[in-house]
């Protein structure tokens, strides 16, 4: 399969049994507690005071293979861990779909992709993914040191992108928020695969 026909079977609209959610910019970002690839819980609240960048990914999802075949993520995952930032990767796909990981293929993605998380997220019944409104992977939410959500969207406005560089909205994000300002472009649209709910 090509990638245009790939990239077009993988932007159906995923038919959740529970609406969506939605959060508005400058709402506090909802709770959660969910499963790492190691069985410790992790919190939302666990990052009070800190930036928390939070990644809806799959495994099989084309969108999401570009940007980390090209190291885009990973090298943004690198400069969040420099500055203090918690990044946290989620895999929003119930048991029996494809992008569904169990704990020792989430180690293992971990490990091959070089990914530099501070927790790497099952959620299986989608109760994260629906309480943020997580539509699409790769798909991105920046939460402040206030908890209030400051950035939603698209990684980049170049979905097919190979190589590093370039302007992207999470960088734009965090270069707001550690500068004291309010994020300039708090919304964009985001591309990619439905979540496998």
């Amino acid at each position: 399969m090509g990638l245009a026909a790939a990239l077009l079977a993988c932007t159906a609209v995923a038919h959740a049994a529970e609406p969506l959610g939605r959060v508005e910019i400058g709402a506090p970002g909802p709770g959660f507690a969910a499963m790492d690839a190691d069985g410790h819980e992790h919190r939302l609240a666990d990052y009070a005071g800190k930036v928390v960048v939070l990644e809806w990914t799959s495994p099989v999802c084309p969108y999401t293979a570009i940007k980390y075949r090209a190291g885009l993520m990973q090298a943004l995952q690198r400069r969040a861990a420099r500055e203090g930032v918690a990044w946290i990767a989620i895999d929003t796909a119930a048991p029996g779909r494809p992008g569904y990981l169990t704990p020792a293929a989430m180690r293992a993605r971990i490990a091959a992709k070089h990914m530099r998380v501070a927790a790497f997220l099952s959620d299986p019944d989608g109760r994260i993914g629906r309480a943020y409104g997580a539509r699409t992977t790769p798909s991105l939410y920046v939460i402040g040191k206030d908890g209030r959500l400051a950035y939603q969207g698209a990684l980049d406005d170049a979905p097919e992108r190979k190589a590093p560089g370039g302007p992207d909205h999470v960088s734009a994000a965090l270069d707001d928020l550690a500068a004291g300002r309010t994020v300039r472009a708090p919304e964009t649209r985001p591309y990619g695969c439905a979540v496998e709910y």
